[in-house]
């Protein structure tokens, strides 16, 4: 429409023109019958344009040719309007360009003198552009994909087609978007990626000119990209274990699944991180040494399309480990001479044995650590003690695993430098 409007101005100017020539104040113009008519040998259209021809015109008095044509968007349709003159009397030969594809125009030509005159306008002629054209005769889809669609189509027979655009709508329901333009006429096939998971996506292909004409759409071509692995529902971690927590769980997702991924966190809605990856069995062992602990754990899917299960949406699962053994009481230490007897109070069955730290302050900043294991009853005999050095005594309870347990009290014994 805008080229349109400038070809009106443009010969409205000319009109202008033509009176200043003249010296005087623009007269209007009128049909002037002794002007000769333009005889038009034929024209020819495409998609967007009509060219037309006619016979050349000798008449001295003729500055041009006015070209009269209809706007088939305008309220009145049939109406003709002047569009564009030619300028130069020896031409015989007019394009008209930027029309619409199947549209039917009306068209009148008429010579113009050097006053604006005009003469009777050649018959209206009806011209309709050629459909707009077609695309490709073949457009397709590969079997669906993780996060991506593979469209394929037969390239086009018509050698003005350079490249393609591909265009696409999610769900069915929002606007087309140009998704790319491939160029080539040969080319075949566009990979569309990433995507998002278990999603719908139309698509639609149009062939483009190298006079940048796009074409008609192919017929609408329908993907629903591959689902993520199911959620892991069933996963059980073990309770009060010594050193590890055991996982189990089953999978719905059966052979589709070719690892699963292991995360933990120390609280439920905390950040899971990955502890193992690509674990085959539904069976783990997470080593945890420390007695007392717990952490929450997720089990993932991973497939052959190397798509993992949602993590976010994955419910967890609440693993301990055993505490360790309560500590003895009532730490006793009685001295005479250079021997020491201790004795305490168990109060822990899970007990199988004690361990006695024994911590010699031997002055001048210098001291010394031993501890005596594997001891089965709450006494201990040490008659190892020197006069002048300070010993500080602790006891812990060790269970059948090894754990040992937090100290008892402590009790410090010297003996006196008899010097």
């Amino acid at each position: 429409m805008h080229s349109y409007l400038k070809k009106i101005l443009s010969a409205t100017s000319i009109l202008v023109l033509l009176s200043a020539c003249n010296g005087s104040a623009p007269k209007p113009a009128k049909v002037d019958k002794t002007l000769p008519k333009v005889s038009i040998n034929g024209y020819l259209t495409d998609m967007t344009s009509a060219a037309f021809e006619w016979k050349p015109i000798s008449d001295k008095r003729v500055k041009g040719i006015y070209v009269y044509r209809n706007d088939p968007s305008s309220e009145e349709p049939n109406r003709l309007l002047q569009i564009d003159a030619v300028t130069n009397i020896k031409s015989t030969h007019y394009l008209d360009d930027e029309l619409e594809p199947e549209t039917l125009y009306y068209y009148s030509f008429a010579t113009y003198a050097e006053n604006g005159n005009y003469s009777l306008a050649t018959k209206k002629m009806k011209v309709m552009t050629k459909p707009l054209l077609d695309s490709v005769s073949f457009f397709s889809k590969s079997e669906p994909m993780a996060r991506a669609a593979k469209l394929v189509w037969r390239p086009h027979t018509d050698n003005s087609v350079v490249a393609y655009r591909l265009e696409r709508r999610l769900n069915g329901t929002d606007k087309w978007k140009k998704v790319a333009t491939i160029k080539g006429r040969l080319n075949a096939e566009y990979i569309d990626e990433p995507l998002k998971d278990n999603t719908r996506y139309e698509y639609r292909l149009k062939a483009v000119t190298f006079d940048d004409i796009v074409s008609k759409p192919t017929p609408t071509v329908t993907i629903t990209t591959k689902a993520l692995p199911r959620p892991i529902t069933s996963l059980n971690a073990s309770q009060g274990k010594a050193g590890q927590v055991t996982l189990s769980w089953k999978d719905d997702n059966k052979e589709q699944t070719i690892y699963y991924k292991i995360y933990r966190a120390t609280s439920k809605d905390g950040h899971y991180k990955l502890i193992a990856d690509k674990i085959k069995s539904r069976r783990y062992h997470d080593a945890v040494k420390k007695p007392g602990k717990s952490y929450y754990y997720k089990v993932v899917a991973v497939n052959s399309d190397k798509l993992e299960g949602d993590l976010k949406s994955t419910p967890s699962a609440l693993g301990t480990t055993i505490d360790a053994p309560r500590g003895p009481k009532r730490l006793v230490a009685m001295v005479e001479n250079a021997t020491v007897q201790l004795t305490w109070k168990s109060t822990d069955s899970r007990a199988v044995s004690f361990i006695v730290r024994k911590e010699t302050d031997k002055g001048f900043l210098s001291s010394e650590t031993k501890e005596f294991k594997n001891i089965k009853k709450p006494l201990m005999i040490d008659s190892s003690l020197k006069p002048g050095e300070t010993y500080t005594f602790t006891v812990f309870s060790v269970d059948k695993h090894g754990i040992v347990s937090a100290p008892s009290n402590s009790v410090t014994v010297k003996l006196e430098d008899k010097r």
